[in-house]
C-alpha cells in the first residue's frame, strides 16, 4: 500500500458517517497521526498483540480448565511488587527526599495508580513513618 492509499484509508476510517468513529476528527490531527503511523517502525508489532492459545480438537477439557490455562499463560503478571516498593522507599529514603506516590512510581517505571493498588497499609504507615524520620 502505497502512501497516497493509506492516507485513503485513513480518512475513510476517520469519517464518522462510515461507523468507524464516533467523533470527528479535525484534518490537520488527521495528518498529524497519518505521519507518525507511516514513520514508526512496522517491523515490530505493537506491544498490544493479541495472544491466542489454541486447543486441540481431541483434547477433553471443561471451558473452566481451558480457561484457567489460558489465564496462567497470557495473563500478565504483577509488574511491581510490594517488596519493590519497599525497596524504593528505602532508596528514596536514603537520598533525603520525601517518600511521595509519584516519586515511587517514577523510580519504579510504572504509573501512580499501579502504586495506589499494590501498596497495603502496612507500607502505607512504614511510608508514614520514614517521612517523619526525616
Amino acid at each position: 500500500m502505497d502512501q497516497d492509499d493509506f492516507e485513503h484509508v485513513a480518512e475513510i476510517i476517520a469519517e464518522p458517517s462510515n461507523g468507524f468513529m464516533t467523533f470527528r476528527i479535525p484534518k490537520q490531527l488527521l495528518r498529524q497521526i497519518i505521519y507518525e503511523v507511516s514513520m514508526s517502525d512496522l517491523d515490530r508489532p505493537p506491544n498490544n498483540r493479541r495472544r491466542k492459545v489454541i486447543f486441540n480438537v481431541n483434547c477433553y477439557l471443561t471451558a473452566e480448565e481451558k480457561l484457567k490455562i489460558t489465564g496462567s499463560l497470557v495473563g500478565r503478571s504483577k509488574m511491581v511488587h510490594e517488596d519493590d516498593i519497599y525497596d524504593a522507599m528505602l532508596q528514596i529514603n536514603d537520598d533525603g527526599d520525601k517518600i511521595t506516590i509519584s516519586k515511587l512510581a517514577k523510580h519504579l517505571k510504572c504509573s501512580d495508580r499501579t502504586i495506589y493498588r499494590t501498596m497495603g497499609n502496612e507500607l502505607k504507615k512504614e511510608k508514614e513513618l520514614l517521612n517523619n524520620n526525616l
